[in-house]
């Protein structure tokens, strides 16, 4: 067969593996209640099939696959819609395919031992060798900056949908004006619900900023703001940065100006 080891990996010979694997194999699904990994449906990641339905909102196990077919990374999460769009965010070159398994009542243990079942029938597929993004010294996959999961400020108390295209724009207003940094986006910050969104969070977690955030999908507290905060701003597209009530602009600028300093230095804590 085609053997996957990258260079740095010592493969394992062949005969190590033969005998042994389907026994090895059954016994770890034996041990897990998770269905086989090829047995599970590889589901497209392009466009909006990221948001599948198919995608479990619920703890579980995932592989993702590049747009060969060929696996890149196998992980287990508390919420595996929310890790697989991560991925898709980061690295978008090797997210294509996904499959997963849904394990809602899974504790821990349950979560690892599914996660070793399915490491193991790729090994027993690929004569040991490991998805890349499992190889140790690749922390692409792993390395999540701690966010803080500080709530979305909301402009309404839960009666969006009442409020006219006026009163959400004097919202906006008010909002830029009591909080010093403020980011209109898709989503939230631990769950952003676009690639440009997830990434101005992440400028701003980085230059350690305190921010606050507004949901421009979250149209109960929010009411029409997707459409208002065009107006609000005289600025087309989603998210957007204010600073000290003045816009600073969209994900472009905001990514220009992170990658020359500026970003960093406007945004440091006005002296005291």
């Amino acid at each position: 067969g085609m053997r996957l080891a990258r260079g740095d990996a010592a493969p394992v010979p062949r005969r190590a593996w033969v005998a042994p694997r389907r026994a090895v194999v059954a016994r770890a699904e034996k041990e897990s209640a998770v269905p086989p990994l090829g047995d599970a449906p590889m589901i497209a990641l392009a466009g909006d099939g990221v948001r599948s339905e198919a995608i479990p909102a619920t703890p579980g196990v995932y592989a993702i696959y590049d747009e060969t077919e060929a696996i890149q990374y196998i992980g287990l999460s508390r919420k595996v819609s929310a890790s697989v769009k991560l991925h898709v965010f980061e690295l978008p070159k090797q997210c294509a395919f996904a499959r997963c398994a849904s394990l809602p009542d899974a504790a821990k243990p349950d979560l690892q031992a599914a996660w070793k079942a399915w490491m193991m029938e790729q090994l027993a597929a690929t004569e040991g060798a490991l998805p890349p993004g499992n190889t140790s010294g690749n922390a692409l996959w792993t390395e999540r900056k701690n966010r803080k999961t500080k709530p979305n400020l909301r402009l309404t108390k839960g009666d969006g949908d009442d409020a006219s295209d006026e009163d959400v724009q004097l919202l906006c207003g008010e909002a830029v004006k009591k909080h010093r940094v403020v980011a209109f986006i898709k989503g939230t910050r631990a769950e952003p619900e676009c690639g440009f969104s997830h990434r101005m969070c992440a400028m701003l977690d980085e230059l350690l900023v305190d921010y606050e955030t507004i949901d421009t999908l979250d149209e109960a507290n929010n009411g029409n703001l997707r459409n208002v905060l065009k107006t609000f701003s005289d600025w087309p597209t989603i998210p957007q940065l204010y600073l000290d009530g003045e816009l600073v602009g969209g994900h472009d600028i905001l990514e220009e100006m992170h990658a020359n300093g500026e970003l960093k230095e406007m945004l440091a804590p006005a002296e005291k």
